[in-house]
């Protein structure tokens, strides 16, 4: 699937997720205002019914003469002072009752125009209650007068949100699901299609680097087979030559095809000895000196550690360190210059490949020792190699109880750390079962 395809449709997906979100968003208000309405209504028709009730009780209620003291003048003490605020109270219990609110309210009798209550129980909230929506006019009662009864409740909206966040919370969780379902097949979709690169890119480089054997045999096969060939022993034998060599070189490369298998299942042995790190390290220097030197760079080497005995398997040992010297060569910008370090951290030998390489990019950085993984340069085959060589050292190096590290910057080169306990200090997995160590690069 080409590129600009999948973008649309993680594109299409992520605005339908947005929109779904977004219509989430708008019913949870729509189902808000919903609760606030049918409350407002069963309030309203309780507060009428208390008005009604004292309608019916007007000429029958007791003075209360303690109700206006000083908030109002003699015409509305009349009116006010006969109105039972006890037995407001209890009616406003009881029409509340009768709606199923039992939530803390505060009550009172006001005139919105001066903004006064003279009557009930305002509590802490004088202020919201002449401001609440809750009220009903008692004109009915005194229509001279423009009072109003009037309740507030403190923690209504809290109530009401209370009331749907069991449907919100499954709503979101729902959601949330979906998100990390989406999310998780678009991680999944973009690394099986970056596998499926990578495994593309190898086999047209297997192909490239099985093939140039193959046509060189091929020749040399022709030259054979031409009647006059055995008239100059020196060039049959030349020729014979050319075809061993080239077989022994298509013999190592589909090892290390082979070696993908057996290095996944685990199903290698290693052959654990004490062995001198440093003295490992200078035969390895020792064979990569001549090649980086006919290239026209520098090798150098400072083995500094105190301790570099290890308990390791010393072919797989040789064999990381011909994977980080082939790299540092193959990866050079114009002539290869390396160092190599070793050191020791606490209980553990450090050694570090250094070079002023190409680099490696940040983003490639972190796929490095992932199977089949190899560095773009423009043509793929200007490097040769499998993909293989850092995977095998990552896995060689976990095996023996260490780890490894690496650091880059594009264009400044790379350090590779390989950490292995010393002697003494070993964690080690010995009891694996299968081939012998070879030698892997690539």
């Amino acid at each position: 699937m080409k590129k600009r395809t999948i973008v649309i449709l993680i594109l299409i997906t992520s605005l339908s997720l947005v929109g779904i979100v977004l219509i989430q968003i708008y019913w949870v208000r729509k189902a808000v205002a919903m609760q606030e309405e049918q409350f407002n209504n069963k309030v309203q028709l309780a507060l009428k019914g208390v008005v009604n009730l004292m309608f019916d009780e007007r000429d029958i209620q007791s003075a209360d003469s303690t109700i206006c003291r000083t908030k109002c003048d003699h015409r509305t003490f009349e009116i006010l002072s006969a109105i039972n605020t006890v037995r407001l109270d209890s009616l406003l219990q009881q029409e509340f009752g009768g709606m199923t609110i039992t939530r803390e309210y505060a009550w009172g009798v006001y005139n919105p125009g001066c903004e006064t209550i003279f009557a009930g129980n305002a509590g802490n909230y004088p202020a919201q209650l002449v401001a609440t929506n809750h009220k009903v006019s008692l004109t009915c009662l005194y229509r001279s007068e423009k009072l109003f009864l009037g309740v507030y409740f403190p923690a209504e909206r809290d109530v009401l949100w209370l009331r749907i966040f069991p449907y919100l919370l499954l709503a979101f969780v729902l959601l949330g699901v979906i998100i990390f379902a989406f999310s998780f097949v678009i991680f999944s979709f973009l690394r099986q299609k970056k596998l499926s690169e990578m495994k593309s890119d190898f086999v047209n480089n297997m192909t490239h680097e099985f093939k140039t054997p193959i046509s060189t045999i091929s020749l040399a096969s022709e030259m054979l087979l031409k009647p006059d060939v055995y008239e100059y022993p020196v060039r049959t034998k030349r020729y014979a030559r050319i075809i061993h060599d080239e077989n022994l070189r298509l013999k190592q490369q589909v090892e290390q095809v082979l070696q993908i298998a057996i290095l996944d299942k685990g199903e290698y042995r290693l052959n654990i000895m004490e062995f001198d790190a440093h003295e490992a390290i200078k035969l390895c220097l020792k064979n990569f000196e001549l090649i980086i030197r006919d290239k026209g760079g520098f090798l150098t080497s400072k083995l500094s550690a105190d301790q570099s005995i290890v308990n390791a398997d010393y072919n797989h040992f040789i064999n990381i360190m011909n994977n980080l010297l082939d790299n540092a060569t193959k990866y050079a910008q114009g002539y290869p210059e390396i160092q190599v370090i070793t050191k020791n951290i606490g209980a553990q030998l450090v050694v570090e490949v250094h070079d002023k390489g190409i680099g490696i990019s940040s983003d490639n950085l972190k796929y490095v020792f992932k199977k089949l993984f190899r560095v773009h340069t423009g043509n793929v085959h200007d490097v040769k190699g499998f993909g293989l060589g850092l995977y095998y050292v990552k896995t060689m190096v976990e095996a023996m109880g260490g780890l490894v590290k690496a650091k880059s910057e594009l264009k400044k080169g790379s350090i590779f750390e390989i950490h292995l306990p010393v002697h003494n200090q070993t964690k080690l997995i010995t009891d694996y079962h299968g081939s012998e160590s070879k030698n892997i690069t690539g």
